[in-house]
């Protein structure tokens, strides 16, 4: 193949692995032009920008912005604040190390997310989101096994234009894409981490000047690559997963009869919800519904609001101390460096000061969880878990199976959504020995576990 898709793709690969702290220069790239620099930043400690906003679970570290072991079973994301960008190329260095399993890009716009660039030591992928606004359903558009380079930093470029999306790393190292909810301006932009220890550098946002001459060629070659090229190894559980999001996404895209199928069966759920509200509220409006409870409490019982005044002051304590065993870090804070310096820096003093037993920090810490403890127990309504409102909405559910009206109505929307079960298995009958296999796969994991 002496094309340009060739030569550009051998000039990424050898860029893939780059030093820390290079400047930002012309993005090597597959289908955009490279236009105006939008956003750069190095993650030096004496420039970062303040448009990140993070706190003790990332510190910067190396020349790079690390996901530390602060809070280390929990998936966290570093956000950019104030994004604003349609035809783009983003680029970033990463090195995948530690515990991190999963690194992903992710953009948004109009409070929904619209790509998903995610990175694994085998492989890396990219997905489309859900977004119920626009009838859009979950889907993966494409993925490519990759190089594995443990404890080593590569360079991903994604490319944005219109409703098309180009991920690579060099080499064959590819996704190609089309979507159409790609084609949005993306007013959201954040990395997440499910595990500490990867860390991110050399972030660089592009404006897309235009699509190149030759895209159309490269398109062409670059799909013939993606569809004969070796296959993710999965076990049968996820390949089933997979295949079934990506059919029920074409179709969604594509047939009529389908999308009317669905709606039926949403109009018949959505009319049952609202009518027996209190069977079907969700987990997200019972979060609501608790905070504002609290709120209104807060707003009228002052004495509220004076004991929540003292578990703040009692933090603040806490804070205080960790301060005062590393007084140094009080200059980040003083000369009014990145603001998210001194509260991650801080963290990272807090954790290794727990981590090691400190008495002094532990008696603050039990002092202030006696004090939440206390307004928690003056004003229960305002702190209820949202575990025991959902078991509140379970119990009225079930109390629900002697009405006849009601079980009609649940009978109904069954047979819709059979209906749409049953159409799904016709357009992909391969999908039902795909199901029996995840299934079989997840008995036998079963039984092994349980020997």
């Amino acid at each position: 193949m002496t094309s340009r898709f060739t030569l550009s793709l051998l000039c990424t690969c050898a860029i893939s692995v780059t030093a820390a702290a290079e400047p930002p220069g012309p993005p090597n790239t597959l289908m955009c032009i490279p236009g105006e620099l939008i956003f750069s930043d190095d993650f030096d400690p004496a420039t970062v920008s303040d448009r990140w906003f993070f706190k003790a679970e990332f510190a910067l570290r190396d020349g790079a912005l690390l996901r530390t072991t602060v809070d280390p079973t929990e998936t966290k994301r570093v956000f950019l604040k104030d994004p604003s960008f349609h035809n783009t190329i983003i680029q970033f260095d990463f090195k995948l190390s530690g515990q991190t399993t999963d690194l992903r890009l992710v953009t948004g716009s109009g409070g929904h997310y619209n790509s998903v660039t995610q990175i694994h030591a085998d492989h890396f992928q990219v997905n489309t989101p859900v977004d119920h606004d626009a009838g859009l359903v979950p889907a993966q558009l494409g993925e490519c096994i990759r190089k594995p380079h443990p404890d080593r930093r590569q360079t991903m470029t994604v490319e944005y234009w219109g409703d098309e999306i180009v991920a690579h790393l060099g080499d064959n190292e590819f996704v190609l894409g089309k979507h159409p909810i790609i084609d949005r301006t993306r007013q959201y932009f954040a990395f997440q981490f499910d595990l500490p220890g990867a860390s991110i550098d050399n972030v660089r946002v592009r404006k897309a000047a235009g699509q190149r001459d030759d895209w159309t060629e490269t398109r062409k070659e670059l799909a013939m690559t993606q569809a004969n090229r070796e296959p993710v190894r999965r076990d049968p559980t996820e390949r089933f997963k997979i295949e079934y999001m990506n059919l029920k996404s074409r179709l969604t895209l594509e047939d009529q009869a389908y999308r009317d199928l669905v709606a039926r069966h949403a109009k018949l759920e959505a009319a049952l919800h609202t009518d027996y509200g209190e069977a079907f509220i969700s987990h997200k409006q019972l979060g609501k519904l608790i905070a504002k409870k609290k709120q209104h409490i807060k707003d009228t019982d002052p004495d509220f609001k004076s004991m929540e005044t003292q578990v703040h002051k009692a933090r603040r304590a806490e804070d205080d101390y960790v301060l005062s065993t590393k007084p140094e870090l009080a200059r980040l804070k003083e000369e009014g460096v990145n603001r998210n310096r001194f509260p991650s820096e801080l963290g990272q003093v807090r954790a290794h000061l727990e981590a090691a037993g400190e008495k002094q920090l532990a008696a603050l810490i039990a002092a202030t969880a006696r004090r939440q403890a206390e307004l928690e127990a003056r004003y229960p309504e305002a702190f209820q878990s949202v575990d025991a409102a959902v078991e509140k909405r379970n119990a009225i559910r079930k109390s629900l199976k002697d009405d006849p009206e009601f079980q009609a109505r649940n009978r109904a929307v069954v047979d819709a959504g059979k209906a749409v079960k049953e159409y799904e298995q016709k357009a992909a009958p391969n999908l039902v020995k795909l199901e029996a296999a995840s299934k079989a796969y997840l008995n036998s994991r079963k039984s092994s576990n349980a020997k």
